[in-house]
């Protein structure tokens, strides 16, 4: 797997955070930990101060559903967010989509799943939401939004990956963006599955279980569909020699799909996650993948469409999301939003 750029710093804490740096990530570990006990008492004085009303949460004046991670690192929110979104307006209603400036690339792709959607990009997720409203939405989705309290929501969605199962530790000693427990405040938390067993789903549900009630416990599989062209057109899979070109969080999963399912272990160039591709990256890998075949992400093929002359033969991996449990305890929750609109 080849790194490029500021991917390499990301990979290393990876593999620091999933224990497997060795005797320097052992040393690591120990200068770390009162920088995490910091850390920890921070995010419960700012949740304290929430609690008690010290710090202020703005309602807005239309149904505002969160859905957001408590680790670093990818979880499904993505499709998730475009399910919801899909299902809101499949009941009539006008979702409005808030993605932080970070999230270019997703906001790029939930906009080529349904182009006439009301997608917004604002590192203020109120402001955002203030535009998208304008704009006719009549229900507001909060993308990536768990941690951000300032905001007021009607529905709390958290998701957690059953491949993140190897860490209980907060920055910058392990993946978690907030104590584990807090993910009790939520009104669902969603273990999904890419690349794990339903048996490593189910340990994970498990350690969810501890901090909250079963039936607010939902699991998905974002499992492949298809192979696609950078257009979406249906084609056949890779034959040959593979060349994965990936900017996203855990490329890992990635590779090991695409040897799942054409049996043969790709070669990588690998950017860090919402890098945003130029010309000389592309002038680079239109040398580095003579007699390959290119596989991306669709998350990776709306930032590549940009170019005019996109690489030659790329296949692009399709996942697709499959509800596993607890999908009729969301759907209530979201035919209550269109109840109070």
């Amino acid at each position: 797997m080849r790194l490029r750029g500021g991917c390499r710093l990301s990979c290393y804490l990876l593999k620091y955070w999933r224990g497997e740096s060795g005797g320097w990530g052992v040393a690591l570990d120990i200068v770390l930990l009162p920088i995490e006990v910091v850390y920890r008492l921070c995010a419960h004085l700012r949740s304290l101060l929430y609690n008690m009303g010290f710090l202020t949460t703005r309602k807005l004046e239309v149904p505002v559903i969160s859905v957001g991670n408590i680790t670093v690192g990818g979880t499904g929110k993505t499709p998730f967010s475009r399910w919801i979104f899909e299902r809101l307006t499949k009941i009539g209603m006008s979702p409005g989509l808030i993605s932080g400036d970070w999230g270019r690339d997703e906001h790029l792709l939930h906009q080529s799943w349904n182009p006439k959607g009301n997608f917004v990009i604002n590192r203020e997720k109120s402001k955002g939401a203030e535009v998208a409203i304008i704009q006719g939405a009549d229900v507001v989705i909060i993308d990536d939004g768990f941690q951000h309290l300032q905001l007021g929501r009607d529905v709390d969605v958290v998701l957690v990956a059953a491949e993140q199962d190897d860490s209980l530790k907060c920055l910058p000693r392990g993946i978690l963006r907030e104590p584990f427990e807090f993910i009790s405040r939520a009104d669902m938390v969603i273990v999904s599955r890419k690349t794990a067993s339903k048996s490593v789903a189910e340990r994970m549900v498990r350690k969810v279980a501890d901090f909250v009630p079963e039936e607010k416990i939902g699991q998905i599989y974002l499992e492949f569909s298809c192979w696609t062209d950078i257009e979406g057109n249906p084609i056949g899979a890779p034959v040959g020699k593979q060349l994965v070109i990936t900017s996203i969080a855990e490329p890992e999963l990635l590779i090991e799909i695409v040897e799942s399912k054409t049996g043969e272990m790709p070669e990588s160039e690998i950017y860090r996650d919402h890098h945003d591709f130029t010309q000389s990256d592309l002038d680079y890998l239109r040398i580095r993948s003579e007699g390959y075949n290119i596989v991306i992400t669709e998350k990776d093929g709306v930032k590549l469409k940009k170019f005019p002359d996109v690489l030659d033969n790329i296949h692009v991996l399709r996942l697709d999301m499959k509800w596993e449990r607890g999908e009729s305890r969301m759907i209530e929750m979201l035919r209550r939003i269109e109840e109070r609109v």
